[in-house]
């Protein structure tokens, strides 16, 4: 199953970002970056991503191919009050290379030490994996987009939570949208 996400190098600061080699139907989506994590959190992200991808209505190709959809992925470890909170953005863009969709959450990862990236563990990784998939094959497939004026849920310890904000919400910041996806 590995071939599915493989590495390519160069596309993302810390090196590679996901790809796969599996040919498919339907749409497909292409990591240009995934930009934040050091090298061994991003490895494990990969094997999230990889994980949580062959459930999805898309097929995830590498970034040198063709594809319906690219994304260019943040993340950063934030320390509040002695625990760490994994922020995480993702950028959908089009073909045309117009953003579609922007997905965001927060991932609590535990108690704070010398290295904030230390407690992105696993499940927390798995997590973010599965709400930004999931908010990526929901776009595409056309289920459960927010209403344009449906108010943002709060942020809290439960499961992951994508917020989305389609297309031109920067001109309106006080109407947000959000997609909630459980982390079952």
């Amino acid at each position: 199953m590995f071939a599915l996400l493989c590495l390519t190098a160069g596309c993302a600061s810390n090196g590679a970002a996901p790809t796969a080699t599996a040919s498919g139907f339907g749409p497909t989506v292409a990591f240009e970056s995934v930009d934040g994590p050091p090298p061994q959190v991003f490895d494990r992200l990969v094997r999230a991503l990889e994980a949580e991808s062959a459930s999805r209505s898309f097929t995830i190709v590498s970034r040198d191919a063709a594809a319906s959809y690219r994304i260019r992925s943040y993340l950063s470890a934030q320390v509040h009050r002695g625990k760490t909170t994994i922020a995480w953005v993702w950028d959908v863009y089009d073909r045309d290379q117009q953003r579609v969709l922007r997905l965001s959450g927060e991932e609590g990862a535990g108690k704070a030490g010398r290295d904030a990236w230390a407690t992105a563990d696993d499940q927390a990784l798995r997590r973010i994996a599965q709400a930004g998939l999931g908010g990526v094959s929901n776009f595409i497939s056309g289920a459960e987009r927010p209403a344009p004026d449906a108010p943002a849920q709060p942020q809290s310890s439960g499961p992951a939570i994508a917020l989305s904000q389609p297309p031109g919400a920067e001109t309106a910041p006080d109407r947000p949208t959000a997609l909630a996806f459980s982390a079952r």
